[in-house]
């Protein structure tokens, strides 16, 4: 399964950025696996809806399976240098994903989703921080959330400890030596930009019309499908029956006007014109991915 999350998971991002077209979670929760690392199974849910993952720029992004590895070598390397310190460190089994939720590049696209949560995301239980001491977390997280040029520094019996900690530096290792970071912006900016201009492509304006009068026709005024979700009322924590009842109402619509087909066919034939024009740093992006999950696949058998 490939991912064009438009969020990365929260201390990837504060240590290299977000980057759709470079990797999986970069370091992502801190967990892994025991003895094999995890990879998507076949008997796990899929998501209903995936249009993301169908989109010809994904191809240019990891698969689950192997982001799964990368993050499965990253606990490796942070065992290793955790082990310097003579703290002992072993990461709690990472479970495969099994998310069921819809892919909602286009919106809300699932009708169960719709009935159950309205506008509100489908949101999984947290992953397990590690299991450690307070002060074995400084070694592992390291000055992580200071300001930058900031003077301080943590100390671990005498010995300094990577501005980032022991997983960010594991992080930054496999990053540093394996990803391409300009040919991974330029899958971002496709990624980015191409649903950008397909908000402005006739069909697309059309199909959003004939969207709008069928909510009209249910109640409902809205101009585009990105609307509701907008709805000041509909981000409150509390789920209210009306937020439900325009959900449904927009999945509905969405199917009567086939809206997501033809906006997913729109935007990837804007896409394919892009990635055609960037074919030379796309396919270095393939080949630093290849490497990158080769290096992690030995950093795990190693241990």
């Amino acid at each position: 399964m490939r991912r064009l999350a438009p969020l990365c998971l929260a201390l990837a991002a504060a240590l290299l950025g977000c980057s759709s077209g470079s990797g999986p979670s970069e370091g992502g929760a801190p967990a892994g696996p025991s003895k094999t690392p995890v990879t998507s199974s076949g008997s796990a849910a899929k998501p209903q809806v995936t249009f993301g993952e169908r989109l010809p720029i994904a191809r240019y992004s990891y698969t689950a399976d192997e982001s799964a590895v990368i993050e499965s070598a990253q606990q490796v390397l942070t065992k290793r240098c955790l082990r310097t310190y003579g703290i002992t460190y072993e990461p709690a089994k990472r479970e495969a994903e099994t998310s069921t939720s819809a892919d909602r590049r286009y919106g809300l696209s699932s009708a169960s989703e719709a009935a159950r949560l309205g506008y509100h995301p489908d949101l999984g239980p947290l992953p397990a921080g590690p299991d450690l001491p307070e002060d074995a977390l400084r070694v592992f997280y390291g000055n992580r959330g200071a300001e930058p040029g900031t003077a301080e520094k943590v100390v671990y019996k005498g010995r300094e400890v990577p501005r980032n900690g022991c997983f960010g530096q594991s992080v930054a290792q496999l990053a540093k030596k394996y990803d391409a970071p300009e040919a991974a912006e330029i899958a971002r900016a496709i990624s980015t930009q191409s649903y950008k201009d397909s908000l402005t492509e006739p069909k697309v304006k059309e199909v959003f019309r004939n969207w709008s009068a069928c909510m009209r026709s249910s109640g409902f005024r809205y101009t585009t499908p990105l609307e509701p979700a907008n709805n000041r009322e509909f981000q409150r924590e509390d789920i209210s029956a009306k937020e439900k009842e325009t959900a449904r109402a927009d999945v509905r619509c969405k199917e009567k006007t086939d809206l997501l087909d033809i906006w997913f066919k729109a935007e990837s034939a804007l896409q394919k014109a892009e990635i055609d024009k960037n074919s030379k740093p796309l396919k270095e992006l393939l080949t630093a991915h290849r490497k990158k999950t080769e290096a992690a696949r030995r950093i795990f058998a190693e241990g």
